[in-house]
């Protein structure tokens, strides 16, 4: 089976170097695809193809995966003759494992030829999950399809879960986005009240992270907090547009988000202070700059 993959940024380099090795053992072909020369060459060098663009990827993949940033490079090259949607042949499936809007999933499926299959496939779990190969998937779309390719799916996740039909998969995962993003904010806030307090900071960690407070974002995001790295791993621009869907969803849902539009309005500030490509946690940085004290010793 030839397999590709498109975008080798911080998810898509994990996913795909796990995709690979499932690829090497069961005698598929992987090509891959992005604009950074040096991820692809580094996949190259363990037996990946490296393709030239996403309708030569696209008109060679039986099956081809996404990993990119939002619909506006999504639909960049999904669309025009040399696009995916236009290369792909019938019997083709294409798993979009981006966090992408609803709406514009469902404008590329409208798009799409008969025979062309396109399933939602956002994930979770870190560009740590990705590297380990235990990440969630969250599917929407036809379940046949999803079925037909689980073991594809599940070589490179821990979980594969059919959420629904399409669109259902990204709108859970903006569902786990809000939560994420609230305790983001709610860290700062909590760790700032220790600190005003004058309380020990690693102590106070201890403390949440063996309480009911405890979480993903409570374990691992206050220690990037602490040490003033304000984890690099995921652009603060990129948190902001997730909040901008999450708030959008909730519009054509029609449902009111009042923590999710306070939340959204501080990664809008946080982002206009600090830059697109300032480390995702610098929306604490905001609290530390408004309170004037820094959450560190």
């Amino acid at each position: 089976m030839n397999i590709g993959f498109i975008g080798l940024g911080n998810m898509g380099s994990g996913m795909a170097a796990n995709l690979l090795a499932y690829c090497q053992r069961e005698g598929h072909q992987l090509s891959v695809l992005d604009i950074n020369p040096a991820a692809v060459a580094l996949l190259e060098a363990k037996g990946a193809t490296a393709a030239s663009s996403a309708g030569e990827l696209a008109a060679a993949s039986e099956v081809l995966f996404t990993s990119l940033p939002s619909s506006k490079e999504i639909n960049a090259l999904a669309l025009g003759d040399a696009g995916i949607l236009n290369n792909l042949k019938p019997g083709a499936v294409w798993f979009d494992t981006s966090t992408n809007e609803v709406s514009a999933w469902e404008a590329l499926r409208a798009q799409a030829v008969e025979g062309i299959d396109l399933v939602d496939a956002p994930v979770t779990g870190g560009s740590e999950g990705a590297a380990a190969g235990t990440l969630t998937m969250l599917l929407g779309g036809d379940k046949e399809v999803v079925e037909r390719y689980r073991p594809l799916l599940e070589s490179f996740t821990k979980r594969a879960v059919y959420m629904g039909p399409a669109g259902a998969g990204y709108t859970t995962k903006l569902a786990q986005l809000h939560l994420n993003y609230l305790v983001a904010q709610g860290i700062g806030e909590a760790l700032m009240l220790g600190a005003k307090a004058k309380l020990d900071l690693n102590t106070l960690y201890d403390v949440l992270n063996n309480s009911c407070a405890r979480s993903y974002v409570v374990e691992n995001y206050i220690p990037k907090v602490l040490d003033g790295s304000y984890d690099r791993s995921f652009k603060l621009g990129l948190a902001e547009k997730d909040m901008r869907l999450i708030n959008q969803l909730g519009e054509h849902l029609d449902i009111e988000l009042t923590l999710g539009s306070v939340v959204y309005d501080t990664y809008q500030k946080a982002t206009k202070a600090y830059g697109f490509d300032a480390p995702h946690l610098s929306v604490v940085r905001l609290i530390e700059d408004q309170s004037n004290t820094l959450l560190r010793e």
